[in-house]
């Protein structure tokens, strides 16, 4: 947020040691109105009236409107000298209210290119100066100000954060009062939610809400309500989260804010995703990826790819979901160079603010100036490397991530073991290696006894659990090359390599001793799971996968009706 037209008004009305004469304040209040809403037309006005020359005062308000147009029109740099000749300006004619309005831009400025340290200082002594000068408008904004730099990502000091907001709420007075109250409430519980504080977070966000209501603000409505929303889903509130965010999307669709709905719908796909609506949610971020696709809005895009990626992951579409997170490393790569480039930025915009600054010395500081420059270069030289390895990183962690994702593809995330794709993969795989090689291969079908009574006894969270400890009994069971998958529920397959049938039938016995010693009693004192299993072994009459399987099934199912906890092997 930028001052405007308020904060120059503010200094003609607020005591300054000379007043400069009426028709003075209303030309640099008039500029500094325009620089908000037409910045190029603000821009010819203050320079025509610095060409001018005439009063110093009046030159030095309208240098500090110059630099407000310079930044509205996006000329960061030459906004920053403008804003360094007003605060000197103002120093020299001892304007204080000039200089806490040219302190509190500044300032501010100095955040946004992340110098924190001069931020903090220029914006802490405007507001002792708005102070002495009663202007509660500026006292307010330079409270919010410095709040917004102690939540900066960068700087993260979210106490004193809240202690400013909280300050700035306290004091809020005249005609903007409500709505400076509004945005406390707001900064606030943003803050909070930072800190994983949501209870308080969701009652500071319903604080905003109510104000923004009663001033019928309906942008401001809108947005109170998706950030409650996200706090709520977060919390586990999952209707009424998804109720403020239909209400949300409707007032900004019928504002036809195209950005507004967008951050609505990415926050809905979120709150969908958390609500296990993974099929619903994929439509709402895909929506979010279209808008912020044609602005290459990088930020919004990785929180977009990485909630797409746990939707489709968690409505089983593994290699959608394999995707997304390939799109998202790839975007914090983006991220990471660009982030570079800010810093590189930055450097240059405090390079050039010192070089002007410099201009009016003595030649003898030219070789001071030359170091400096080269000091620059070192660090330049030095932001390159970290660059390099910064992407070094990148990439690695992107290697790390693929196998991720391709494990998840192939592994049954309960019990760890292959899934139904993988096992039969690698069952199709060792079949044809035994039919080259001519030798033996056999097949085992286990099933837990009377799975289902567990989960109705005992719930599926203890279902769960016994998978867990029959998949891990069974697997220690196994020989060495052997290998164990879930198909489906409490269905399991084992692949016995190099093995007839005699030999299937001893491993599987040691596979059901096993399970059967496994102690469960930790979930259910009488709870002892037992398996029942099948045994089928590969030849010429069972030739194919789907036909040994078959076998093995039989067997199992003669295994249950023999009065379960054995083995059993397929009839010739």
């Amino acid at each position: 947020m930028l001052l405007a037209a308020a904060i120059l008004a503010s200094s003609a009305q607020s005591g300054a040691a000379e007043p400069a004469p009426p028709q003075t304040d209303a030309e640099a209040e008039r500029c500094m109105t325009l620089s908000a809403s037409d910045p190029a037309s603000a821009l010819k006005m203050a320079e025509a009236g610095l060409a001018q020359q005439g009063d110093q005062r009046r030159m030095a308000r309208l240098q500090l409107c110059k630099g407000h147009a310079l930044l509205m029109s996006g000329k960061r740099e030459q906004a920053i000298d403008a804003f360094q000749l007003s605060v000197s300006e103002a120093e020299r004619l001892q304007d204080q209210a000039l200089l806490a309005n040219a302190l509190l831009l500044r300032g501010e400025q100095r955040g946004n290119d992340g110098q924190y340290a001069d931020a903090i200082a220029d914006l802490k002594r405007g507001y002792e100066l708005e102070v002495k000068l009663g202007n509660v408008h500026n006292q307010n904004y330079a409270l919010t100000a410095i709040a917004n730099l102690y939540a900066d990502s960068n700087v993260k000091d979210y106490e004193q954060a809240l202690a400013y907001y909280r300050k700035a709420l306290a004091s809020g007075e005249g005609p903007h009062r409500l709505q400076n109250q509004g945005v406390a409430h707001f900064n606030i519980a943003s803050t909070l939610e930072k800190m994983e504080q949501l209870e308080a977070a969701q009652q500071e966000f319903e604080h905003a809400l109510a104000i923004d209501l009663q001033r019928g603000a309906d942008a401001d409505v809108a947005e109170d309500r998706r950030a409650l929303a996200v706090v709520l889903s977060k919390r586990g509130r999952h209707e009424e989260a998804l109720r403020l965010l239909e209400q949300a999307l409707q007032q900004q669709r019928k504002d036809k804010d195209e950005d507004g709905a967008a951050a609505v719908q990415l926050s809905r796909g979120a709150a969908l995703r958390r609500a296990g609506r993974y099929a619903l949610a994929i439509p709402d971020l895909q929506a979010a990826h279209a808008h912020y696709s044609k602005g290459g809005n990088l930020r919004f895009l990785d929180k977009i790819y990485e909630e797409l990626a746990l939707a489709h992951a968690g409505a089983g579409n593994w290699h959608d979901a394999y995707l997304a997170r390939g799109e998202q490393m790839r975007v914090k790569q983006a991220l990471q160079t660009q982030l570079l480039d800010e810093r590189s930025s930055r450097l240059r915009v405090q390079f050039h603010t010192e070089q002007t600054q410099r201009n009016n010395e003595a030649l003898a500081q030219a070789l001071a100036a030359a170091n400096t420059l080269r000091r620059w270069q070192y660090a330049a030289l030095a932001l390159s490397l970290v660059a390099i390895a910064a992407l070094g990183v990148m990439v690695k962690r992107q290697v790390t991530q693929a196998r991720r994702m391709r494990d998840l593809a192939l592994t049954d995330e309960l019990t760890r073991l292959p899934n139904r794709r993988h096992f039969l993969e690698l069952a199709r795989s060792a079949l044809a290696q035994a039919q080259r090689d001519g030798k033996p291969l056999a097949f085992a079908a286990l099933d837990i006894d009377h799975f289902k009574r567990i989960n109705d006894t005992h719930g599926h969270a203890v279902g769960d659990v016994v998978l867990q400890r029959v998949s891990h009994a069974a697997r220690r069971a196994l020989r060495p090359g052997d290998v164990i998958g879930r198909i489906g529920g409490e269905e399991f397959l084992v692949l016995l390599r190099a093995a007839t049938l005699e030999q299937a039938v001893s491993a599987a016995e040691r596979i059901r001793e096993a399970v059967a010693a496994a102690d469960c009693t930790d979930q259910a004192p009488d709870l002892k799971p037992s398996i029942s299993i099948g045994v089928a072994a590969y030849d010429a009459l069972a030739g194919t996968l789907e036909l040994i399987c078959k076998r093995a099934d039989d067997a199992l199912y003669r295994a249950k009706a023999n009065g379960r906890n054995r083995v059993e092997a397929a009839l010739a």
